[in-house]
């Protein structure tokens, strides 16, 4: 099931991050009896947000549903295979020399603890 969430402007909100469609596939390659099986894995499959700013967000979700591959797309480690992150407006994967080493520090992960995240008793 797809759930597209319309997200409204805010006036006179700066909007600091936008992700747009962004979508990630992986090649796969199994040797068989047969010979050489391809395949591709969907990742991240359409994933559109924004984030303004003074705003928190947080990305939860099963094991193995693209969690980290979109969080490492939105930092700049993995190039998506398609869609846009926006950062300020500039689009991220265009950014070079300079612009690039500016943004760097402005976008950053914070990752969970997750042993003192959940409350072992529920």
């Amino acid at each position: 099931m797809t759930t597209e969430i319309q997200m409204m402007p805010k006036i006179g909100v700066q909007r600091l991050l936008e992700v747009e469609n962004v979508q990630r596939y992986f090649k796969t390659r199994q040797v068989t009896f047969r010979g050489i099986d391809r395949g591709t894995v969907k990742a991240v499959d359409g994933v559109s947000l924004g984030v303004d700013a003074g705003e928190t967000l947080g990305i939860v979700g099963e094991s193995g549903c693209g969690k980290s591959t979109l969080g490492r797309i939105v930092l700049g480690l993995v190039k998506p295979s398609d869609g846009r992150v926006l950062i300020q407006g500039s689009d991220l994967y265009k950014m070079r020399g300079r612009q690039l080493r500016e943004v760097r520090p402005k976008v950053q992960a914070i990752f969970q603890d997750p042993y003192g995240s959940l409350d072992p008793r529920m």
